[in-house]
This record gives C-alpha cells, sequence and structure tokens, in this order.
C-alpha cells in the first residue's frame, strides 16, 4: 500500500533537462538577443569573446503566469541542479573581467531558478537542504560585499529578503527531518571534512549548560578584566587550519575587507582574509580560537540568529533545538550575542563575535551599526564630562571600528566632541533622531 508520502511525490513532476540552460530556452534567448554577458565565451587567458557559449548559458529566472504549461524538459533534476550550484559558485563568482555588481545580478538571479526548479519537483531532501545552504552562504556574503554599491547596483531590501527567506525555509527543512527521524545522518556530516572536533561544548558540561547560558549572558562590563592590547590581532583560519593573512589589525569590518567568495562547501578562499583584533577585556570564548568544525545543522541555526539578530522569537526556537545543537559551541555564541542585545550588554556582544568565522561575521555586519550607536549613547551619560576625554585608540578597539579616523566620524555625525587625543561624552549632544546612513560601513 502507497504511504502519504509516496501519494505526495507523485504529485510532483520529474525534471528532464540534462543541461543548465533548457534547449528551448537557449534557442529563444538567442533569437531575442537575451544573452547575458557572463553567458558569453571566454578564451584561455579569461578574456571575453563576441560569441555565445551555450555550455555557459544557465537557466535565468521566470515567474509562473496562469495558464502556461511546465514541461518536464524545462525542469533540472537534482544532479543537474547540484552541477549548476558549483558552476555559480566556483566558477561565475571569481570572475574578475566583469565587475562584482554584474556577477552579483547574474548568480541571484539564477539561484532563484534553482530554487524555483526544487520547489516544482517538491524535493526535501538532504542534497535539497544543502543547496539552499549555498544559496544562503552566497547572500550572505554578498550582503557584505555590495553594501556600499548603488541601488542600482545592488538592493538591500531584496537581498536580504531572499536571505530571510530561503534560510528559513533550511530551518524549516532541518525541523522537519527531525520530525520524520528519516535520513538523520546528514546532521552528523563535517561542514570541513579535515575538522575532527566533535566534542559538544558548553560552560559547566553538565545539564545546566542552558541555565548557565543566560545567567553568563546578563555579566556586566565591569567583571571583564580590562589588560592592555598590543598591536596585533588573532588569525581567521578556515577548512584545513590554514594560516591567513596577519598584516592588518583593525576592527571587525576589516577582517571581512579582502573576503572571497570560493566554492560551494566552505563558502570562502583561505586567503585574502585580514586579522581583526580583539577588544580590551576578553571573555572566555575571545580567548580561544575561532570557531572551526561546525556541521551543517549548527551552520544553518547559527546564521538563523545573527541575520534575526534580537528576534526573541527566534531565540525561543534556539531554546527549543536539541540540547547536542543548542550546545555546540557555534550556536551558543550566537545564543549568546542575542541575549547580550537584549540584555543591553553591547560590549559583549561585540567581544563574543570576535570568534566568529568569516561567513558569520558577514550574517552580523548589517547589525554593526545599529550596537556601535547604542554603545555610544551609553557613553554619552556613563562618562558625561566636560573635563574628560576616552582615549580614541582604546575606544576604537573596543567598538570595532575599522580606524580612529571612522570613529572620529561616527562620533561627530551623533554630536560628540573630538579633541586630538579622545572623545568627551555629553548625555545632553547626542543626537538621537540623526540617521545611521552616513557612519553605516
Amino acid at each position: 500500500m502507497a504511504t502519504d508520502r509516496d501519494k505526495d511525490k507523485s504529485q510532483f513532476m520529474v525534471g528532464t533537462c540534462l543541461g543548465m540552460c533548457p534547449y528551448a530556452e537557449v534557442r529563444l534567448r538567442q533569437r531575442e538577443r537575451l544573452i547575458h554577458p557572463l553567458e558569453m565565451a571566454v578564451n584561455s587567458n579569461g578574456n571575453q569573446l563576441n560569441y555565445v557559449q551555450p555550455r555557459a548559458m544557465v537557466k535565468e529566472f521566470s515567474r509562473s503566469a496562469a495558464g502556461t504549461e511546465i514541461k518536464a524538459s524545462d525542469i533540472r533534476p537534482v544532479p543537474v541542479l547540484v552541477k549548476t550550484m558549483k558552476y555559480l559558485l566556483t566558477t561565475v563568482c571569481l570572475r574578475e573581467d566583469v565587475s562584482w555588481a554584474l556577477v552579483y545580478q547574474f548568480v541571484s538571479d539564477r539561484l532563484r531558478a534553482i530554487q524555483q526548479d526544487l520547489c516544482v519537483q517538491g524535493i526535501k531532501n538532504t542534497t535539497c537542504i544543502h543547496l539552499y545552504q549555498a544559496a544562503v552562504r552566497f547572500y550572505a556574503y554578498a550582503h557584505y560585499r555590495t553594501c556600499e554599491h548603488d541601488l542600482c547596483d545592488f538592493d538591500p531590501y531584496l537581498n536580504k529578503k531572499h536571505l530571510t527567506e530561503t534560510l528559513t525555509l533550511v530551518v524549516a527543512l532541518f525541523h522537519e527531518q527531525d520530525c520524520q527521524n528519516k535520513d538523520t545522518s546528514f546532521v552528523d556530516s563535517r561542514l570541513f571534512p579535515d575538522c575532527c572536533d566533535e566534542e559538544i561544548w558548553n560552560d559547566s558540561n553538565d545539564d545546566t549548560s542552558e541555565s548557565k547560558i543566560v545567567q553568563d549572558a546578563r555579566t556586566t562590563e565591569k567583571k571583564f578584566h580590562r589588560r592592555t592590547r598590543k598591536e596585533g590581532g588573532i588569525s581567521l583560519r578556515m577548512s584545513g587550519d590554514s594560516c591567513l593573512d596577519q598584516n592588518s589589525s583593525t576592527g571587525v569590518t576589516n577582517s571581512l575587507r579582502e573576503l572571497s567568495l570560493a566554492n560551494n562547501s566552505g563558502g570562502f578562499a583561505d586567503s585574502e582574509i585580514s586579522s581583526f583584533s580583539v577588544p580590551t577585556g576578553r571573555t572566555k570564548e575571545c580567548e580561544n580560537k575561532v570557531i572551526s568544525g561546525y556541521t551543517f545543522r549548527e551552520e544553518a541555526e547559527a546564521l538563523y540568529l545573527l541575520v534575526n539578530f534580537g528576534n526573541e522569537e527566534v531565540l525561543m526556537h534556539a531554546f527549543q533545538l536539541q540540547k547536542k545543537i543548542r550546545c555546540s559551541r557555534l550556536v551558543s555564541v550566537a545564543i549568546k550575542m542575542n541575549i547580550a542585545w537584549l540584555s543591553c550588554n553591547y560590549y559583549r556582544v561585540l567581544c563574543l563575535s570576535s570568534i566568529l568565522p568569516p561567513l558569520f561575521l558577514c550574517a552580523f555586519h548589517p547589525h554593526l551599526t545599529m550596537i556601535q550607536r547604542k554603545a555610544l549613547s551609553i557613553l554619552s551619560i556613563a562618562h558625561n564630562s566636560k573635563g574628560l576625554v576616552y582615549k580614541q585608540e582604546d575606544l576604537a578597539a573596543v567598538l570595532c571600528f575599522p580606524s580612529v579616523q571612522e570613529l572620529n566620524d561616527a562620533c561627530r555625525h551623533y554630536g560628540f566632541t573630538v579633541l586630538g587625543g579622545g572623545i568627551i561624552f555629553n548625555k545632553a549632544a547626542f543626537n538621537w533622531n540623526i540617521s545611521m546612513d552616513c557612519v553605516e560601513k
């Protein structure tokens, strides 16, 4: 007897297109001259030629119209979708002969077409989840890299919408897998195969880890040991624990300055990533190395917490996860950051962010300006004085500004007085009504 799941599968179409772009679309777009520049042929030197390369054409996204028949020959099966995803993220994203804005527009459109083909076929297996997660990585990275572009090149609202919708779908699919108790082996598949750390991390190594997370997150700034920070920083490490560039020692923003998307699995190249400084007064987490060796499930849940930073419903969702996931190092740090934000402990949020891997710093970056604004508003009251100044170098390190000059610009933007050696805080001078657009990185 056929089960309900088998009946549901029979209602969906199975694609038969074996190319990255259906043959009918290839002919139509060639005839109408709708070929994208990234679909043109290139020579051995990587230079673009003046004729079309059909093998490089990728199915573009098109909205479903009423009365339009969907043909199986226009739908790509899962193996072809995997091939297309790898091509987009490992070949197209690394093109240097065209602008990044053009690459983003092309890849973003083609990713939506991949998701559309998955939806039409009703695929919800492990491979489908990994394809969605690859799209999430691209959207998170693209939001950081393109955040300073003009609106004609990049719409942050649409990108954030695609990121949120895709990430929510990934979390829902993981939850559905848990409920069905089928094919759970993917939970332990490593994002970085060479990382063998399977240990479950928590604060006290006992059953009270959840309460300890809440208690530890409410620790105030006064309990941190303030120590003199030498110039330098901790290096970001990717898969294989490869050491990266240590020439830069600025804020969290500079740690992503030269970040580049590299592949479908790890997400980024293990080069061209600058180091960043740890704020003065490190917590237990900040003294450890950058987090590595997390699972696909932990990656999705941590990104879900960081993209929806400060959302109490998302935080409650995290507390309802299995203990193995909730108490993993990556997810627990994301939980602590959210609790610290809700507790108005902005210094702790920035301190915890220093051990996040590059991909998660990209997801956290859109919230950085708001956190710095909130912290400056509190400092304007706590250090309110006309005769005392706060040293610029210390404040730039604590608030993760890339440079002292950017800190000074932000302070002037909010109404503070900037002297040669420091900042004068005045609670009456802070301008709550001014926009943050001028100080966003």
